[in-house]
């Protein structure tokens, strides 16, 4: 088979010290939220942090709830349709995916305390929300032109000067290969799946050299979420003053199912794998609506959450299926050797494979501005940032993932957020509109890093780039009773790689939601 030389721009070696699985790129992603909570929220874009008086608002700003002037239950139910495209170098693809939401179940206990007091209110509320729900299948194929990832997989095998040390040929039934590997923290699944599948053989240890592809294809399916738990504690000081504090336990559970496949000269590949996140965490809110004017409904706020303290365990494994052709140069002997590695299998790893490790989120801060004109247009709008370059990574005794932690500061950059909100009230029914703007939390030319021990397989990435989303509603509001309704449509791009190459064109990937969603509530 024909070999290229294959260079990495850079490359980290992390200290052998336990398995890893987890990258900068995994725990990004649960970075990510949705836009929800109320319909009324929602209708309104999320801009109502300085309104506050929304249950919603627990999680942005805590001091929102202190605006409660008597008590409010309710819950919201959604239903989704996610449309994902791509576009390669030679080909176009679409899937979509359906499905139903609990978006949100939540009460406030508004406590009188005074009509002329300094503190007027003590406020107690508890929410449930979705923050964010990963449905979405897609799928994509290209030319590559040369490349592989294979490329990956021998990169990962020159790096690793353990690997160098051992017999590496393939054929040599009693050498490299012959050990079960799967268990020890030296040496990566990508080089074990690598070699025993004939994708790459000694000549990897030459500088990575691989074997070049002509096309690929790559389908996935990604399911799970993250559930927060809102428990707020706020503050009436003479409906000029409010102060909140909100505890929230989050619950999360990822799960990603995914297919590569290659063609070369010689053969061909797949490699699935089977990837979950589970765990939970814990932060906490700080919040203050402060409103000036006495004879005025202007108010503006701030609010600071504490980074989530996470402790999370990956579960993955992986399956890889080859055909690929030799020949003896001497006798002009043909062969072909197929081969089949689960490291589910007892051969292998021998049943789940799975990592525990922690991880500390960026902290945020949110800044917003409300107020109502007149007695029938309410407006709301406000800015949050989120430094993604911050985020850490802890192995399970507690020692931080210094190369990891590097890698997520030299690749990720601070996200910006905007929401914009408006509500017009016609008697008891209203109208809303909103729209949010969220830069991207990645720098242009991220990359996903997998350590040369790592048991992680799964080598696609995509950069995410800015979203966009545009909200409507209607509500009525009656003496106890209310109920409201939103739509929301969100578009976000980003650029898609099944592996690390720096001379790998990416695959253009867009993001369509569309969500109906209801509330149905009590206030008494």
């Amino acid at each position: 088979m024909k070999r290229n030389r294959f260079f990495l721009l850079v490359a980290i070696l992390p200290a052998l010290a336990s398995m890893q699985a987890q990258t900068s790129y995994e725990a990004a992603s649960l970075l990510e939220s949705d836009l929800s909570g109320t319909a009324r929220y929602v209708g309104m874009g999320g801009a109502m942090s300085a309104l506050g008086a929304d249950m919603s608002t627990m999680s942005t700003n805590p001091a929102g709830t202190a605006l409660y002037r008597s008590w409010d239950a309710a819950f919201s139910v959604g239903v989704n349709g996610v449309t994902q495209h791509t576009l390669s170098n030679t080909s176009r693809g679409r899937s979509f995916q359906s499905y139903g939401t609990f978006d949100n179940g939540g009460v406030v206990i508004a406590n009188k305390q005074s009509n002329v007091g300094i503190l007027r209110f003590v406020n107690f509320g508890f929410n449930y929300r979705n923050v964010k729900r990963y449905d979405g299948k897609m799928g994509m194929a290209s030319d590559l032109n040369g490349l592989s990832q294979t490329g990956q997989m021998a990169w990962q095998a020159w790096e690793n000067l353990d690997v160098r040390e051992t017999d590496f040929d393939p054929l040599d039934k009693e050498g490299f290969l012959q050990n079960n590997y799967y268990k020890e923290p030296w040496v990566g699944w990508l080089t074990l799946m690598g070699a025993q599948g004939y994708l790459i053989d000694g000549s990897a240890l030459d500088h990575g050299n691989y074997y070049p592809s002509y096309s690929n294809s790559y389908s996935e399916e990604l399911s799970g979420g993250i559930d927060a738990y809102d428990f707020n504690l706020s503050f009436n000081f003479a409906d000029a003053v409010y102060l909140g504090a909100t505890l929230t336990k989050y619950d999360v559970d990822r799960r990603l199912e995914s297919s590569y496949s290659e063609r070369f000269a010689d053969g061909d590949y797949t490699l699935q794998n089977f990837y979950r996140t589970t765990g939970s965490g814990f932060d906490f809110k700080l919040g203050v609506i402060l409103r000036p004017f006495v004879e005025s409904s202007f108010r503006f706020g701030v609010s600071v959450t504490t980074p989530t303290l996470y402790d999370l365990r990956d579960y993955n494994s992986a399956i890889l299926t080859s055909s690929v052709s030799f020949t003896n140069n001497e006798t002009g002997e043909q062969w072909v050797e197929k081969s089949k590695i689960d490291t589910y299998d007892k051969k292998a790893f021998g049943g789940d494979c799975y990592t525990d490790y922690s991880m500390v989120s960026p902290a945020k801060v949110n800044f917003s501005l409300g107020g109502t004109i007149g007695t029938s247009l309410a407006l709301g709008a406000e800015y949050e940032l989120t430094d993604y370059s911050t985020m850490m990574l802890y192995f399970k005794d507690g020692m931080e993932n210094v190369d990891m932690n590097k890698h997520t500061g030299e690749n990720f950059t601070t996200q910006h957020t905007l929401r914009l909100g408006a509500e017009k009230t016609f008697g008891s029914f209203y109208t809303r509109l909103g729209y949010n703007y969220q830069t991207s939390g990645y720098k242009q030319n991220a990359w996903k890093m997998i350590p040369i021990n790592s048991v992680q397989t799964n080598t696609a990435y995509a950069n995410i780039e800015s979203a966009q989303v545009y909200t409507c509603g209607m509500g009525f509001r009656g003496d106890v009773l209310y109920a409201d309704v939103a739509l929301v449509y969100s578009t976000q791009k980003a650029d898609f790689y099944p592996f690390d190459d720096p001379e790998l064109k990416a695959t253009s990937l867009t993001r369509d939601l569309v969500k109906g969603m209801m509330t149905l509530g009590v206030r008494f």
